[in-house]
Order: structure tokens, then sequence, then C-alpha cells
């Protein structure tokens, strides 16, 4: 049997000029033990995140339209944000729906996979998906400030992998479409 062990976590600080960004994007160097041999790592801390992937009455799925400053490009993007410490997937996917696209959805029609960790040697962080049917308008979306979300689309079900470019998106994309093709309770196109 592999002994593993973390034996130190130590934060590591930023220079200038982006000392304080530690409150923003926060690093710990690890120092980890697996059998017999001891290495350094540098960890990003990062919380839990969930991908909405909101499905109409009419098996549309509705997109947004987001820059993206890393890549410097506008891409279609599932809804998407953190995860508050006290609140469920099912919620903070609906709170993110109604924010980034004023659509609304039902706890009842929400259905979640997950968590999944992204890149578990390099980050602690985690997502959910959360397949949303019988998805509707609702209003006027209200963004954070932050977000650089530029409006949304509808996009036929069958016809979104290809329009999305973001990795996870696709693949959350491919887990909402293997549920909806098998008969699970509470989660079939139309409601």
């Amino acid at each position: 049997m592999m002994e593993v062990g973390i034996l130190g976590k130590t934060p590591v600080a930023f220079a200038a000029p982006c000392s304080g960004m530690e409150g923003f994007f926060r690093l710990e160097h690890w120092r980890v033990r697996v059998d017999n041999r001891e290495d350094d790592r540098v960890i990003w801390k990062r919380g839990e995140f969930v991908l909405v992937v909101p499905v109409t009455e009419d098996d549309q799925v509705v997109l947004i339209r987001e820059y993206k400053q890393a890549v410097e490009q506008v891409l279609l993007c599932l809804p998407a944000g953190g995860k508050k410490k006290d609140e469920t997937p099912q919620a903070a996917a609906l709170r993110e729906l109604r924010e980034e696209t004023g659509c609304v959805g039902e706890e009842g029609n929400c259905r979640v996979f997950g968590p999944f960790f992204n890149s578990p040697d390099k980050s602690t962080e985690k997502h959910f998906v959360v397949v949303v049917t019988g998805v509707k308008n609702g209003g006027t979306p209200t963004p954070e400030e932050a977000e650089t979300i530029l409006g949304s689309q509808l996009s036929p079900r069958g016809e979104t992998k290809e329009k999305l470019l973001v990795g996870l998106h696709r693949m959350a994309l491919d887990v909402a479409n293997d549920a909806l093709s098998k008969s699970f309770a509470g989660i079939h196109p139309g409601g």
C-alpha cells in the first residue's frame, strides 16, 4: 500500500507589483511525501463552481457570449460560476443561470453530476455539472460587475457542442446529452 501525506503547507506571497493579489489568487507551497520520496508542489487554492447546461422545453441550450481575457476572444459558453460555501449545486446553478442569462428554472428539474476535479495535481478546484430542463426566460440578466457577458442566445442541443471552444464546457454538454438520452426521473426534454 502506498504511503502518502502532506508534510507542510505554506502560503505563497506575490512580489510587487502584484503584492496583495493573494486574496484573489491563492497559491500554496506543499511539501508532500509519496512512499519514501518527498517532493515540492505549488498548488492553486480554488473552491467549487458549477457549469450549467440549461435546456428549454423545445430542446435548445441557453448559451452566453463572453469575452475571455486570456484568449482575447468572445466565446460561446455555458453559464457558470462559483458555488457559495453553504449553497447546494442546484441553488448555485439556478442563481448563476438567472444572473448571467435572465432565464429561470426549478430545483426539481435539476440533475447534478460530480464533483469533477479539473487539475488535481495542481489545483484544489472542483466543479459540478448541473443539467436544468424546462428553462424559461425570466427577465433581465444581472451579471456581476467583473463579468464580461455580452448577451445570451439559444442553440439547438444537437448543434451546440461544435460551437463550444472551452473544453470543460464541451465535456459538460456531453454529460448533459448522456443524461438526457437516458430515462432519469425528472430529467427529460420538454420538462
